[in-house]
């Protein structure tokens, strides 16, 4: 039996002291009421107030019979914590509109706060509870007394504070936190529920009345495609304030500061801005970013709310190695010749052939000698050593573009040690008779389990033709071998399909007009490999159809495992560059430019010498074709940055994932991290095992240092023998702007806020309701509370209750003659 009522002075609750003689009670009362009722039955209608007196002095009286126990509780003076937290990062340092900055009301508030005469409201709190003062920026400190508090931290660890308390305090009496902070933290979490279990937190709003215009880089997000002309998309979403009529200015700039681009519109636009670049080199690449407000005349606004978060330096990771494409061709041919040609001045592609100039060596050889077996393209070789000099009946190869004597020497890759160190494969005019059943179930182990690109190209010896269907390789591709279909009479003309319309990858232009006039201009194509079945899950990018508009696919790709297959089925796609090179003849010879996809084909080179550039058409879609077949393959030493803000300012965790060979993750490996930072001073750190992802290794850097830093990984493994492997290395690096992520923003985040503050079960309050937020703080729920109890029965009042409740009532039935 138990009655709660809140006051002003804590929660009071009525309860039972000696619950054994409720039923006498319960009796002793029923009784009395209903010999109340007996008596008064007739004059029941008249006595009505009479006789509910009687009843209740009554039922006062049985109650005393349990010893009603009057108790009330109020946090025990000095035994709960209650912690204030202020945040001291330099985010305070903006103005507001009464032309003070937030760091100045915050110094007034605490010293209203810290006041003695009247009792501040920190004292106030210290009366009541045991009082801890924290400052908070890069990390969690306690202080005695705040005294003059000095704004200059470099970061906001607002949820890291926030967590560390939770963890500290786990089991004691903690009643709240009161947070004293703008919001902006520099290391928000995906969610503040991970908070949940924390005593309730109180953040104090302050006024966001600025006055001041701001413009900020609010955000950068980069990605990469396989399009030729800007791989690299820059999307800049700004952060304008008191807009007005200004206009804002971002403009992007390249790690030297030399201008690339710049965009001006209305600063009430809150759409980003695009950026499209091509870098010349590979690796990691600096970009910055600045934004600026310009006035009607066009003239920069210098009196902004900060300048600090104008500039944003962002970095783009192109990766360290070129990817490395192996194209086998069953015979030398143009297609061939022009896709190298398209990728040799690419610092991201390698393009490596082997390419079968004979299937066999002819009966008749005037320069062989009597008793050779072997074929006299290879005389000069050692007679023991067989495995070199390759016999008549051996198909001839040749290897173009390898790194060295033994690079591709046996020919097609046996083993996945060899075939592994590439990226993607080309397949062009080559049957499947010319591999082993084992190097067939090795392409179809590159692209499942190693994630490696299969592009088959069109040709006589290729898809159907060439006999892939029922072999492990035919069962990679998009297209379905098993069943034929009628050729096509005459030329064919390629279109795109809707799927295609909207892969980067697939278009030259960004214009449709112009992506329409370039698919007009291209030729008809003679040679087709006619599959009209496409597998479940494939994408048809291209198709082709013929004067009667027949169709049938021309590119079609799809994921297959961890990698990717695709199907040109064009067998004489380089009529497309010839067309081009006769175009450009022409134009000269007319003295005539070409408006619509320019073309300025490479020069003669010498050995040696540098390549210029492919800018045509078709090269530029081959560049984009072999991009996008390489461009989600994992490497052998894939070295990822995590910014780790829990851990200090800049502070950020390198983790680097190992693969053997094999691209099984190797977790017997030495890792080494060799970091550069913006001066140019070197730092090695040794990779740790991480304990939670086998074959990742790990290290923590401190990058205060605003700039660009660089990192190289090496890794060192050992075979199954024991002996050394080469080493593997891998490189990145990143953006490291404490400052910038200080004042990102100059609004206070009301809805990390308010959210910290419905996950823990407190509030917020505004900074002029402190002093009313103070005084509720006893009447609030704590851990320890002080219990305060006394009998109901004892204290004078009761009694008094029920004499007047037995008085009235006698003198009621007096006053109108009754006994």
């Amino acid at each position: 039996m138990m009655c709660e009522l809140w006051t002003q002075t804590g929660l009071i609750t009525i309860v039972a002291g000696d619950p054994d003689w409720l039923p006498a009670a319960v009796g002793v009362a029923i009784l009395g009421v209903a010999l109340a009722l007996w008596l008064n039955w007739r004059r029941l209608s008249g006595q009505v107030l009479g006789t509910t007196l009687r009843i209740a002095g009554w039922m006062l009286l049985a109650a005393c019979l349990v010893n009603p126990l009057w108790t009330s509780s109020r946090p025990k003076r000095g035994a709960n914590v209650l912690a204030v937290v202020t945040d001291i990062s330099r985010s305070h340092l903006v103005k507001t509109d009464s032309e003070q900055s937030r760091s100045e009301i915050l110094k007034r508030l605490i010293e209203v706060g810290e006041s003695n005469e009247p009792a501040g409201w920190l004292n106030r709190i210290d009366q009541d509870f045991e009082l801890r003062r924290y400052v908070v920026s890069d990390r969690l400190r306690q202080v005695e007394q705040y005294g003059d508090l000095q704004f200059e931290g470099v970061a906001s660890s607002v949820y890291t504070a926030l967590d560390q308390l939770k963890q500290r305090y786990d089991g004691q009496p903690l009643a709240g936190i009161v947070l004293i902070s703008d919001g902006n933290a520099t290391d928000l979490p995906a969610s503040a529920e991970q908070l949940s279990g924390i005593a309730p937190v109180y953040p104090i709003l302050m006024r966001d009345d600025g006055n001041y215009p701001d413009a900020a880089i609010g955000s950068v997000a980069t990605s990469q495609t396989a399009f030729d002309d800007a791989p690299v998309t820059i999307l800049v979403q700004p952060a304008v304030l008191q807009a007005g009529s200004y206009q804002l200015q971002v403009t992007l700039l390249d790690a030297e500061g030399n201008l690339l681009e710049t965009q001006t519109r209305p600063a009430s636009d809150d759409t980003p801005f695009r950026f499209r670049n091509r870098p010349t080199e590979g690796g990691t690449v600096f970009y910055q970013v600045r934004a600026s407000l310009l006035d009607p005349s066009g003239e920069e606004v210098v009196e902004e709310t900060t300048l600090v978060n104008n500039d944003r330096l962002i970095s783009v990771d192109r990766g360290s190695q070129p990817r490395r494409v192996l194209y086998v061709s069953g015979r030398p041919n143009w297609e061939f010749k022009f896709l190298r040609r398209a990728v040799e001045t690419d610092p991201m592609l390698e393009l490596v052939g082997l390419i079968r100039i004979a299937k066999k060596e002819a009966k008749f050889d005037f320069r062989g000698r009597d008793g050779e077996r072997s074929n006299s393209l290879f005389r000069g070789f050692e007679k023991d050593e067989q495995e070199i000099a390759e016999e008549y009946d051996e198909p001839v190869m040749v290897r173009i573009g390898t790194r060295d004597d033994n690079e591709l020497r046996g020919g097609f890759p046996e083993t996945a040690e060899e075939l592994f160190v590439y990226d993607a494969i080309v397949l062009d005019d080559i049957e499947a008779g010319f591999f082993l059943a084992d190097q067939l179930t090795l392409i179809y182990d590159f692209v499942s389990r190693r994630g490696g690109g299969l592009l088959m190209l069109g040709g006589q010896e290729s898809f159907r033709q060439g006999e892939y269907d029922r072999t492990p390789v035919g069962e990679m591709l998009p297209v379905d071998l098993s069943r034929s279909m009628d050729v096509p009479v005459g030329p064919v003309r390629m279109t795109l399909t809707r799927d295609g319309w909207l892969q980067p990858w697939i278009r030259i232009y960004d214009d449709e007009s112009e992506e329409q006039d370039r698919l007009d201009r291209m030729p008809g194509f003679l040679t087709l490999n006619a599959t009209g079945f496409v597998r479940l899950g494939a994408v048809v990018m291209a198709e082709v159809q013929d004067t009667s508009d027949n169709r049938w696919p021309a590119l079609v790709t799809q994921r297959f495992g961890k990698g990717r297959s695709a199907a040109l089925c064009i067998g004489d796609f380089w009529r497309w560059r010839l067309r081009e090179g006769l175009d450009s003849l022409r134009d000269a010879d007319g003295n005539q430019s070409m408006t619509n996809g320019q073309m300025r084909s490479p020069s003669i080179v010498a050995p040696g010498g540098i390549a210029n550039e492919d800018y045509g058409q078709h090269a530029s879609a081959c560049r984009q074709m072999l991009r996008w077949l390489v461009s989600d393959v994992p490497r052998q030493l894939d070295i990822s940055i995590k910014p780790d803000p829990a851990l200090g300012v800049g502070s950020v965790r390198i983790q680097a994932t190992v693969k053997g060979p094999d691209f099984e993750l190797r977790e017997n490996a030495d890792v080494r991290f060799d970091v550069v930072d913006p001066d140019g001073r070197p730092l090695q750190i040794v990779g740790e095992p991480s304990a939670n992802d086998p074959g990742v290794f790990e290290a923590v850097v401190a990058a205060e240092k605003a700039g660009a830093w660089r990192v190289t990984g090496t890794a060192q493994m050992v075979d199954d023998e024991g002996e050394d492997l080469d080493p593997i290395v891998a490189a990145s690096g990143w953006a490291s702007q404490p400052d910038q992520d200080e004042m990102k923003s100059v609004r206070i985040n009301h809805t990390f806020l308010k959210e910290v503050a419905d996950v823990s079960g407190g509030r917020t309050v505004s900074i002029d309701d402190i002093d009313s937020f103070v005084d509720s703080l006893p009447q609030t729920s704590v851990p320890l509370v002080e219990i305060h109890s006394w009998p109901l029965w004892h204290q004078w009042w009761v009694f008094l209750i029920a004499i007047g409740c037995f008085a009235t009532d006698w003198t009621l039935r007096r006053r109108r003659g009754l006994p």
